[in-house]
């Protein structure tokens, strides 16, 4: 099964064709990801190890679950079916952290990029069901604990989980 085609846009978020990630990311395509943020009571963040044969990032920590927006979505429509394919929570209602325009880079990929942040509070209770094949294991952190992370250790956090920390977590 081939992956679905992802929403690239113009430098204003407006949807302007449909393109693979590989061209996106060769050609610095700007494109759209939602992001979402589970919580607990307690203001813990629930972070995602993504597991260590993904092709970006792998093995580092990122956002509870994140994923591009595909041709035909909107960003919560990306943000609930990410949650649900990769920690396994469905049916519940997400409230928008915040939206940010993000450039970057990870290895030869040219990363331009909308984000929609996303937030949901849950018990520290819930089961999650990950899906293995990218998600390693998941963890509550303090938002201490998190910020502390992304400066002692650059290396082990994804841009996504810096840059929402950074905007959303102070």
């Amino acid at each position: 099964m081939s992956e679905p085609q992802i929403q690239i846009v113009t430098e204003n978020d407006e949807p302007l064709k449909a393109a693979d990630k590989k061209d996106a990311y060769t050609n610095g395509w700007f494109h759209r990801m939602a992001r979402v943020m589970l919580e607990d009571a307690d203001g813990r963040v629930l972070l995602q190890k993504r597991a260590e044969h993904m092709e970006m990032y792998p093995g580092r920590w990122d956002n509870s679950a994140a994923g591009y927006v595909d041709v035909g979505e909107d960003y919560i429509t990306a943000a609930l079916r990410e949650l649900n394919e990769e920690i396994g929570i469905k049916d519940v209602k997400l409230r928008t952290l915040g939206y940010y325009e993000s450039r970057s880079k990870f290895d030869w990929r040219l990363l331009n990029r909308f984000n929609r942040v996303y937030r949901l509070v849950v018990s520290p209770n819930i089961k999650f069901k990950l899906e293995a094949k990218e998600v390693a294991h998941v963890q509550w952190f303090t938002v201490a604990e998190a910020r502390q992370l992304i400066v002692d250790h650059p290396d082990l956090v994804t841009d996504g989980l810096a840059e929402v920390m950074k905007r959303f977590y102070k």
